[in-house]
């Protein structure tokens, strides 16, 4: 039996950041164009100029619904943002009762009767 590890949310950039999260967001790749998709050159552009741009806010709208960020092991996140910005696995789901996210245990279930 293979046991298979599931990748865990990425605390991307600290609250403490501030207004600063969505232009600090745009400039934390070495190689954006090669690690997300769903986000247009216009919003990278409107974030990197900072909260004093008119669009700043609907721009970093855009990522945290549009944005796929995918690591060097080929692990796919989305955005979250509550305070701190994260990057979210795909596949984990919200719970209430933990108030973040987490991997759906039917998953697991699933996953461990199909090895028997």
């Amino acid at each position: 039996m293979t046991t298979t590890t599931k990748p865990e949310p990425l605390l991307w950039l600290s609250d403490s950041r501030g207004i600063y999260i969505p232009r600090d967001f745009a400039r934390s790749f070495a190689d954006r164009a090669k690690s997300v998709v769903g986000v247009d050159d216009e919003d990278w552009a409107i974030l990197e100029e900072g909260p004093d741009h008119d669009w700043y806010w609907d721009a970093w709208t855009e990522v945290l619904d549009r944005a796929t960020v995918t690591d060097e092991n080929g692990v796919e996140f989305t955005v979250y943002q509550d305070g701190d910005c994260w990057l979210i696995p795909r596949g984990m789901e919200w719970s209430d009762a933990d108030g973040f996210f987490v991997w759906n245990d039917d998953e697991t279930d699933n996953e461990a009767e199909d090895a028997t």
